[in-house]
């Protein structure tokens, strides 16, 4: 249960978090008509702001420039980040990441049919539009993998399931969740035999880190609120899988 807010002095700024203009649910899924909707971030995040009564809206913003948002468009907060979406870790902006919120999988997803495939058997991946596929980011550059862009999960789950491309990395639970609309349920899967790794989500920031450090101390009192938000999306983190 969420504990009585205190006094902030900060009550009086509004707090401008930006998250990615697209529907990644049920991680998150925000988009710039409609930034409310409800998803484990909005959820997560929109809790821990009223707890602390601050003033804070959501700015979808275009995945495109990701790791310009802070320059570009003067925001104080960011989520999903992680330093392995930068190529200095963060560094130049002096940016400060949370504790993680979740973590997750980074791993390669095929039909069924093709659970054993080796990386380099893999010559085209589907990922979402501007995502930065971390793991295959050298044999792309060597034109080995040729890459391919969608704007939604479930433009790439269909293509997954008609095999018109043999794999993708976006994250297993959005794809369980598209595939259960389909009525496909289990016929993506995870290719166990290319590496695959766990990740974290992380809010950041670089200009409020005292607010990280409280937002890191709601996480591990409000484990019990996480856990909730997991069951209510049906998230699993890669141990639960």
């Amino acid at each position: 249960m969420i504990f009585p807010a205190l006094a902030n002095a900060n009550k009086h700024i509004e707090y401008v978090i930006g998250v990615e203009d697209v529907n990644y649910f049920p991680l998150f899924n925000f988009n710039s008509k409609h930034p409310n909707q409800p998803s484990f971030a909005f959820d997560l995040l929109t809790a821990f702001f009223e707890y602390k009564q601050y003033k804070y809206r959501f700015v979808p913003l275009p995945i495109k420039r990701f790791d310009k948002w802070f320059i570009d468009h003067n925001i104080d907060f960011k989520f999903p980040d992680n330093m392995r979406w930068r190529a200095d870790g963060g560094k130049s902006l002096d940016l400060t990441f949370s504790e993680p919120v979740l973590r997750l999988l980074a791993g390669t997803y095929v039909h069924k049919s093709k659970k054993d495939l080796t990386r380099l058997e893999v010559k085209t991946l589907m990922t979402i539009r501007d995502f930065y596929p971390t793991l295959w980011l050298d044999l792309i550059a060597e034109k080995k993998v040729e890459l391919h862009e969608e704007p939604t999960p479930v433009s790439i789950v269909r293509h997954l399931l008609v095999k018109n491309v043999q794999a993708t990395n976006i994250d297993e639970n959005v794809i369980r969740y598209q595939l259960k609309k389909l009525n496909k349920s289990g016929e993506i899967v995870l290719a166990k035999n290319i590496f695959h790794e766990q990740y974290t989500y992380h809010l950041s920031t670089n200009t409020y880190p005292e607010i990280i450090r409280e937002f890191n101390e709601f996480v591990k009192q409000e484990k019990q609120l996480i856990q909730m938000l997991k069951q209510k999306y049906e998230i699993k983190e890669p141990w639960e899988q």
